[in-house]
């Protein structure tokens, strides 16, 4: 019996049964793959009901070829449907010698095709419907049998036989999902290939991201998804959003907040790995599919309509949300426009939901797409939840043992240039203390470090756990580079994977760039160093792509987990004397989008690393015409308020300091200040719309100071700079008039960390300053929102109180029979808001008109306190009553006035100078 197979890992083969075991034949198999080399196999695993075994040979045969990843075709989106490929042996490729007719080769036929899942459903199987292919024969297909089925680099079935039908024009095959309904399958997969195989949606895959590839490195065993760690805790939100995703609703959307390294990606991958198995009350219902989804699709523009054809119910995840809120509304607008979606939910993941997600669910919630838009909060406690974190730790330290021998025997880490591997459970290395803050990647970092130091006597000389898993990354980072016939340097590596993991690489033109600034800044400081030639760096772009491949449409990925990512670049900014960030990020090489995502990472960081956040404030000081915006207003824009205030706080130190050197720009440096002042400003009082405004630019034209007072523009010019610069929101101007009254005590020095007040404009030292202009500005003054809220609360009961006395006395009382008196009540409030409007919003000048509008409106609103009281006969001295009304009325007049300054600035006419 002669067929095909496929290669599914270095040395083992999926093939049919009927091939390999013909009449229940188990007897060895010979293999000879398409260069003619043979082997002998053995069968590993085997299921007659589903035709399907599994060999295992040589690891010679598909040396270096990576795990086959799985999937199933779960959408009926025509715009989108994808093409499938197999490559087999058919009859009608098998050819004679010229010299020798008697001696027949089979050569491999490909052969492209579509698969419509609903074709074979029932008696489940896939239709491979070929594409402009017609044998007018099924017979001539034999041979076929075995070849696999891939969809867009996902293996989704196995050939098994053609139909007598469609002249030879449609094959059957075994779906990927029906294998993965054997426990016995995947066991053995995991035992073969050192990974847990996971079934994907294989037309939504140019949506999501992918699963890692096994690899012995520090960066795939701590990778969530890798799922190396059974997980431990947690198990009441498991269930909670399980119930939640089963509910009749057809679409919901909910979040998940906590703090980095917490837990939350792991619960997700096993919510999705729960919900892909059928329910025992339901054994033959198909489970959930979905996955996370990708920021840099595939395909472009990304077919977000896909997800709401999916034939099963779907999962999607998007982590990182408050950096991805455009993203959000597209895959949101789409499920919305698509009534047909049978079951999806969509999670959101983020560090904080303070600064999105209310926003979010008030434009969403009640709609299609999102119920009452609940979220879950995850804390420390709850990874720990039913254990102890030492036990937790003795958990991943066994995990991990196990997934390295496994990795090992699956032939991943033989060619280590370290000493080889000691076996696992030898323990003679002293642990590593367990981490003081008891959070889940810390526990997992930990255990594996201790893991990795009893395994190989060249990590045991460290002694904290990170430099254990840097230095276990770097020989991974060594069998790449030395594969590759190029020379390592290990400070060489160290600098362009952490250029790697903060610029990224949306394409081969961005790994380019990122590439050579990297290797300008780690060359820094040598005079007339000629430049490396075009070979080394792209042979460095392509090391870089071979050690962290993307998983979606992007370059490349970055190394992991974000607290070991950190944890290298801080490295690399101490080695370099604190410049390695300050040169990095406004390198002219990088684009935007590469500065963007890197003073993102750093900002994120800033809790653990704060050197980190102060060469990135450093970095922005130094060019604030090419990053201050981004620092200042787009990324605030996507942290929550307790990171968001450090890290505005370290871009106004910085600046300070900026200004106070003799060569520094005096209106750039007026304008950073505003700038930043202005993002602390609607960072306290959550004036979020600021942060999605247009960016401001700085000054482009530099001023005559040789001339006090003049302007070398035309007149006109100037005129049109006013006009602009109307709706700017900055901070009061010393030299504003009236100034004085809200001035704090340190107004010529750096900025106060608390209070209401913070910088002023500064003025460097040296610079001429001369009136250029008057504006109208708006000034917020940092309000808390327990002000705020205290502030509006009185002002509001103020505006009550005046309507029910106002109205008690109009309307009941012996006065009401006159109807001139009916308008008196919103009059009188009308008058009262107008006082609060106009003295709030306003900075009025001294006069009489000033000091006796506010008396005016008060003097009738007592009187109309004093009939109230008449009315009641409270028989006080009417004195009292007086100075009781007239107090409760300016002081709620007074909050009134502050509650619209608090919410909508006061104009003022400033000098800029």
């Amino acid at each position: 019996m002669l067929g095909s197979g496929c290669l599914i890992a270095p040395g083992l083969v999926l093939t049919a049964y009927h091939v390999a075991c013909p009449g229940g034949d188990i007897q060895p198999a010979t293999i000879r793959d398409k260069s003619g080399r043979t082997a002998e196999a053995e069968l590993v695993w085997s299921d007659t009901v589903l035709d399907t075994v599994l060999l295992r040979t040589d690891r010679d045969l598909g040396a270096g070829l990576a795990v086959v990843r799985w999937g199933e075709l779960t959408c009926d989106y025509p715009e989108a449907r994808p093409v499938c490929t197999m490559t087999g042996f058919p009859r009608a490729m098998r050819l004679p010698l010229p010299n020798d007719p008697e001696t027949f080769v089979a050569d491999p036929k490909t052969v492209d095709g579509n698969i419509k899942p609903a074709t074979g459903s029932r008696a489940g199987y896939y239709g491979f419907e070929l594409v402009d292919v017609s044998t007018g024969s099924a017979a001539l297909w034999q041979g076929m049998s075995g070849a696999g089925a891939f969809c867009r680099d996902m293996l989704v079935g196995l050939a098994t036989f053609a139909s007598d039908h469609w002249q030879g024009g449609m094959l059957h095959l075994i779906p990927a999902a029906r294998l993965f309904a054997s426990v016995a399958f995947t066991d053995t997969l995991t035992a073969m290939t050192g990974m847990v195989p996971q079934l994907q949606s294989a037309d939504l895959s140019v949506l999501f991201t992918d699963v890692p590839d096994p690899q012995l490195s520090s960066s795939y065993l701590l990778n969530a998804r890798s799922a190396v760690v059974p997980m431990t805790g947690m198990h009441g939100k498991l269930d909670a959003l399980e119930a939640w995703c089963r509910t009749s609703r057809p679409m919901d959307i909910t979040s998940i907040t906590g703090v980095g390294g917490i837990g939350k990606t792991r619960l997700v991958t096993e919510l999705l790995k729960r919900l892909a198995q059928p329910r025992p009350s339901e054994p033959t219902t198909h489970g959930w599919t979905g996955g996370f989804l990708a920021d840099i699709p595939h395909k472009d523009p990304p077919p977000y309509g896909m997800l709401a054809t999916s034939k099963y119910p779907l999962l999607v995840v998007i982590d990182y949300a408050e950096t991805r809120r455009g993203q959000v509304d597209q895959v949101l607008d789409a499920l919305a426009a698509h009534r047909n979606a049978k079951h999806v939910r969509v999670i959101l993941l983020a560090r904080g939901r303070d600064n999105w997600w209310p926003s979010l669910r008030r434009a969403r919630q009640g709609t299609s797409v999102m119920s009452t838009g609940a979220s879950v909060d995850l804390d420390p406690a709850d990874a720990l939840a039913g254990t102890s974190s030492e036990q937790a730790l003795e958990d991943a330290k066994r995990a991990f043992a196990e997934r390295i021998h496994a990795l090992q025997e699956a032939g991943l880490g033989d060619d280590w240039t370290a000493p080889p591997l000691r076996p696992a459970g030898d323990s003679s290395v002293t642990s590593y203390a367990k981490p003081a803050d008891d959070t889940v990647i810390s526990l997992h970092m930990a255990a594996l470090a201790d893991v990795l130091a009893a395994l190989n006597d060249d990590f045991a000389r460290y002694e904290n756990p990170m430099d254990v898993l840097i230095a276990h990354e770097m020989s991974y980072w060594r069998r790449i580079v030395e594969a590759r016939g190029e020379f390592f340097d290990e400070k060489l590596m160290r600098t362009l994977v952490s250029v790697q993991a903060l610029t990224g690489a949306k394409n081969s033109a961005n790994a380019q760039a990122a590439v050579a600034a990297g290797f300008d800044v780690h060359h820094r400081g040598f005079p007339n160093a000629a430049p490396p030639d075009a070979r080394l760096l792209a042979a460095y772009e392509d090391i870089l792509t071979a050690a962290y491949p993307s998983g979606n449409g992007a370059h490349w990925g970055a190394m992991g987990p974000d607290l070991l990512g950190a944890e290298l670049i801080a490295e690399v900014e101490d080695s370099s004397d604190q410049q390695f960030v300050e040169q990095l990020l406004p390198h002219p090489y990088l684009n935007e989008e590469q500065q963007h995502q890197g003073l993102t990472i750093i900002a994120r960081a800033t809790a653990d690393q704060p050197a980190l956040a102060a060469g990135a404030a450093r970095a922005v000081a130094a060019a604030p015409g090419k990053l201050l915006s981004l620092a200042a207003k787009t990324v605030t824009a996507e942290l929550d308020p307790e990171v968001a205030r450090p890290w505005l706080l370290g871009l106004q130190d910085a600046i300070t300091e900026q200004a106070q050197r003799p060569d520094a720009d005096p209106h750039t440096c007026i304008w950073a200040t505003d700038l930043v002042s202005t993002s602390l400003t609607h960072l306290e009082t959550g004036l979020g719309d600021y942060f999605g405004s247009p960016e401001s630019s700085p000054p482009t034209e530099q001023l005559d100071t040789d001339h006090p007072g003049t302007d070398d523009r035309p007149e006109e010019d100037t005129d049109e700079l006013v006009e602009e610069e109307q709706d700017r929101q900055v901070y009061e101007d010393e030299d504003a008039p009236g100034a004085e009254e809200d001035r704090t005590d340190n107004a010529t020095a750096a900025p106060a960390r608390h209070g209401h007040a913070l910088a002023p404009r500064l003025i460097p030292a040296g610079a001429a300053a001369h009136p250029v202009a008057r504006e109208t500005v708006v000034i917020h003054t940092i309000t808390g929102r327990i002000t705020r809220i205290v502030l509006t609360s009185v002002a509001l009961a103020h505006l009550v109180l005046v309507a029910f006395v106002t109205g008690s006395v109009a309307y009941f009382s012996d006065n009401s029979s006159d109807p001139s008196v009916w308008f008196l009540p919103p009059f009188m409030v009308c008058a009262h808001l107008a006082v609060g409007a106009l003295y709030g919003r306003l900075r009025l000048r001294a006069g009489f008109g000033t000091l006796v509008l506010p008396p005016l409106v008060l003097l009738p609103t007592v009187g109309f306190g004093m009939m109230f009281d008449d009315m009641h006969s409270t028989g006080i001295s009417p004195v009292v009553l007086g100075t009781v009304w007239a107090s409760v009325f300016s002081l709620g007049l007074l909050a009134l006035s502050y509650a619209f300054r608090a919410w909508l600035g006061q104009i003022q006419s400033v000098v800029e100078t």
